[in-house]
């Protein structure tokens, strides 16, 4: 109720001080002023109840958003971890061929004499007619530092067996002409020697740089 509206009430009871009137404006007023106070108190309540409930909101989207920062987080964790491990596993990984590539690099002269010696000369020699292949594949997927260097090895070892072929083509056509034990002659025997230098020279630059390669998987 107004103050104005109070003041009037009030005047009127001062005008008119009969007790009948004086009862009825005092009963007034008290209903006036319990209403008021009902009106107040469920205003506050409303009020209350209203704050109440942003301030919950506000604290299911801080949760929300607390948890699923959380779960990025722990992705993000779980994602340095697996590749954290995966890069180790991949530079043990590395290593490891790099050696086996090393080996088979270094028998791999050898190993393409004797194929040349048994195959010319049915020499009984042991060899690994798979030494190059192997070490061709494994540069292949595991060692793209050593392009160039392998490219200069598999030049060399392509002009040697494709020596050797030619040679058997003789052996075959002194064998059709009746030749008993035939064997190449020694005008294509002279290019053995250029042959061996231009494969000796690249495997030679290919150890080389296996050894650099494994001194940087090793810092």
């Amino acid at each position: 109720m107004k103050e104005e509206s109070l003041n009037k009430m009030a005047a009127t009871l001062l005008s008119q001080p009969s007790w009948s009137d004086i009862e009825y404006y005092v009963v007034v007023i008290l209903l006036v002023l319990i209403l008021g106070s009902i009106l107040a108190f469920f205003k506050t309540l409303y009020a209350e109840k209203a704050k109440f409930a942003a301030m919950k909101s506000s604290l299911d989207a801080i949760r929300e958003q607390t948890e699923l920062t959380a779960n990025i987080t722990e992705k993000i964790r779980n994602d340095i971890e697996y590749k954290s491990w995966n890069k180790k596993e991949l530079l043990q990984l590395r290593r490891t061929k790099l050696e086996e590539y090393f080996l088979l690099m270094s028998s791999l002269n050898n190993a393409l004499n004797n194929e040349m010696l048994n195959s010319l000369f049915d020499a009984d020699f042991a060899c690994n007619p798979q030494c190059y292949d192997k070490a061709n594949m494994i540069q292949a997927l595991y060692l793209p530092e050593l392009a160039q260097e392998h490219n200069e090895v598999s030049n060399a070892v392509r002009n040697f067996t494709s020596w050797v072929a030619e040679g058997l083509l003789i052996k075959a056509e002194l064998a059709s002409q009746g030749v008993q034990y035939p064997k190449p002659t020694k005008e294509f025997m002279q290019k053995q020697p250029e042959l061996l230098l231009e494969l000796v020279q690249s495997i030679s630059g290919v150890l080389l740089k296996s050894r650099e390669l494994a001194q940087q998987l090793n810092t």
